[in-house]
């Protein structure tokens, strides 16, 4: 658990990291670039918590189940990044919508495995940091 609450660390590191480099835009150009570098952060993170191998039962169903969340989370954000390419509004919303209900979902997960960083959610994460 704690070498996946570590990389779940780093990954909010990373996170916070990037978009405290991200010029605040509205162009679509900018939305994409955004979204394609939270997937990449994503996509880290993912090859890394599966290199831990097979998490013990009987929580270890959780663990698998919060690594999908993140798939999907991965899937959703590179959509959105298309979507905001072509100009589509509609698309990209829903997307947008659909991260935050996983997101919900994948916390749980976490948090029914045992883990700390991971699954507290963006808000509590940045408490204290202004955000």
């Amino acid at each position: 658990m704690n070498s996946a609450d570590e990389i779940c660390a780093q990954h909010l590191e990373a996170t916070l990291a990037f978009l405290g480099r991200q010029t605040v835009s509205e162009s679509f150009r900018s939305q994409a670039a955004r979204n394609e570098g939270i997937y990449r952060i994503i996509a880290t993170s993912i090859q890394r918590l599966e290199a831990l191998g097979n998490a013990p039962d009987p929580a270890g169903d959780s663990f698998r189940s919060y690594v999908k969340t993140l798939k999907a989370r991965a899937s959703l954000y590179r959509i959105e990044g298309v979507a905001d390419l072509h100009h589509d509004l509609a698309t990209a919303a829903q997307m947008e919508r659909r991260v935050g209900e996983i997101d919900t979902l994948g916390d749980g997960y976490a948090q029914k495995y045992g883990l700390r960083i991971c699954g507290i959610g963006a808000k509590q994460a940045t408490q204290g940091l202004g955000a």
